[in-house]
């Protein structure tokens, strides 16, 4: 099994300039990393996706959805690149499962089943 440097994504996030900022980690799966590098995901797209995305729970997963709408405008040079993005986060840790771009990803996660093993009843 391969081991890789860089599998943590970690950023800070201030709400209020009198409260010190949170410090958020994150780690790659080696598929995430895997996938990321493939897809041309940088560590800034994922952390972007991670802070600004909204959430969406289901198949006990939290999708961090990157729409147009929800990036800032000191990102706004680079919003070409960064809408559309989703990034999977496990519902029980900090583990990136893997990252991605959608044409529609907010109708793609909605329409997918609430049990992520549901469907696989019939597999050979």
């Amino acid at each position: 099994m391969k081991t890789f440097k860089h599998l943590q994504i970690a950023f800070k996030v201030a709400s209020d300039k009198s409260l010190s900022p949170i410090e958020f980690t994150f780690e790659h799966t080696e598929h995430s990393y895997l996938r990321a590098c493939q897809r041309g995901f940088n560590q800034q797209k994922i952390v972007a996706a991670l802070q600004y995305g909204e959430n969406v729970y289901k198949q006990g997963l939290i999708y961090f959805i990157l729409g147009e709408n929800n990036i800032p405008d000191s990102l706004s040079k680079q919003k070409k690149h960064l809408k559309n993005t989703v990034v999977i986060v496990s519902g029980t840790s900090n583990q990136v499962i893997t990252c991605y771009r959608s044409a529609n990803p907010f109708k793609n996660i909605r329409i997918k089943s609430e049990k992520l093993c549901k469907n696989y009843t019939h597999a050979a």
